[in-house]
């Protein structure tokens, strides 16, 4: 028996499962290029971090050497005596580059916590892909957002969610936030995914052990 109302509530709730669908972000549309894009990023700037910390280091040691050769120069001083430049005609890079030791120390702590920050990052990624098939699928790529506080919007799809996954990295790289990648890792974790030797397999790529 048709009942006054029953109508409308059949359009409200036709409307409610319209809106499900086709609200949110479509993910049966997200294609294989989020994990490509996102771990090639990532290794760019592990390239990058590997090239400062080499730099820092060097530079730290030849400031060190320095010092050695200046009589009584402690090694905290601000910069080096006029006696070890003067002592230095070819003006080596490192002194140009840095002010004095404290500034190569410095950069080299700075450095070595970027660059491991990078790598540690690189391996979430690939912990990401829970099957090891090098891409995202739906279900990974919901927990990999949201284990990293991101939230996708209404009609984002691949090249939005990847700006979003890039834009994070960025933003926890330039504060050194290796609380939120712990974090993540942890929520990934507790929803089984797992550092595989596959995993393995590709980090040893980008740190040039294998």
């Amino acid at each position: 028996m048709y009942r006054p109302g029953s109508r409308k509530r059949t359009l409200g709730f036709t409307g409610l499962v319209v809106a499900l669908f086709m609200g949110g972000v479509s993910w049966a549309a997200i294609d294989t290029g989020v994990f490509e894009g996102f771990v090639h990023h990532i290794a760019q700037q592990i390239t990058r971090d590997k090239v400062d910390f080499a730099v820092a280091e060097s530079c730290t040691t030849w400031f060190y050497e320095q010092l050695r050769k200046s009589p009584g120069a402690r090694p905290d001083v601000k910069r080096l005596s006029s006696s070890v430049a003067e002592g230095d005609p070819d003006a080596h890079p490192c002194a140009g580059r840095y002010p004095g030791i404290n500034e190569a120390r410095e950069a080299f702590a700075h450095t070595q916590s970027t660059l491991s920050l990078s790598l540690t990052f690189y391996q979430l990624a690939l912990v990401a892909d829970r099957d090891d098939d090098e891409r995202y699928d739906a279900g990974e790529l919901r927990d990999m957002l949201a284990s990293l506080n991101v939230a996708p919007l209404q009609g984002d799809q691949s090249l939005q969610l990847l700006a979003k996954l890039k834009g994070k990295f960025d933003d926890v790289r330039e504060t050194v936030e290796f609380t939120t990648l712990t974090d993540s890792m942890q929520a990934l974790y507790n929803k089984g995914y797992r550092f595989t030797q596959a995993d393995q397999t590709a980090m040893g790529r980008v740190t040039g052990e294998s």
